[in-house]
């Protein structure tokens, strides 16, 4: 837990310790601002060339109408990218020793945050598609469950197949811990009779 100790959860348990805590790749990030930096780009460029080339088209406009339409714009387009910011820092996976929680941001004031316990995995998987993710290393980690308990997915992910070994390896230990449980409740019992 040294490496998590800026981390704080109120409804960890006694022995429960965090193994990982997860974000986004940077590259999501970065393939989401790409729209609005081309938009900014293009909205400053026509800025600068519009009165240079076509000097009449802005005549009949009030200038304070048009500086209220770029404020206006430039607003907009900061609030878009704040959301951005806002579902990529506050789109979190937790790992511990006992079960993964995913902590999803919706917008601004919507947040769902569900649990799984290792004994409800039956699969797990990972995709990583396209040449970009392959090269740096990010992708998808399907948790599949039993019934119809809802399915896990690790989007976009840095080291997707890492973490997919970790899972794995404490469904594993989750595995051999409740059989070594049970087998001393059975050993318990055969005693107290």
């Amino acid at each position: 837990m040294d490496g998590f100790s800026k981390y704080h959860f109120k409804d960890l348990g006694e022995s429960e310790d965090i193994v990982m805590v997860l974000h986004r790749n940077w590259f999501y990030l970065l393939q989401q601002f790409f729209l609005v930096f081309l938009i900014a780009g293009i909205f400053f460029g026509s800025l600068i060339f519009i009165p240079q080339y076509f000097p009449d088209f802005l005549s009949g406009v009030d200038r304070p109408v048009l500086l209220f339409a770029q404020n206006f714009f430039m607003l907009a387009l900061w609030i878009y990218s704040f959301l951005i910011w806002v579902d990529y820092y506050f789109d979190i996976w937790i790992i511990t020793n006992e079960r993964i929680i995913n902590i999803e941001q919706k917008g601004m004031f919507t947040r769902k945050v569900s649990e799984m316990t290792y004994a409800k995995i039956q699969d797990i998987s990972t995709e990583v598609v396209g040449f970009i993710p392959t090269i740096i290393n990010f992708g998808d980690v399907k948790v599949q469950t039993a019934g119809e308990n809802e399915n896990f997915v690790f989007r976009t992910i840095s080291d997707p197949y890492h973490v997919k070994n970790i899972l794995a390896e404490m469904q594993k230990k989750s595995k051999t811990s409740s059989t070594e449980r049970f087998g001393e409740m059975i050993k318990e019992k055969i005693q107290g009779e």
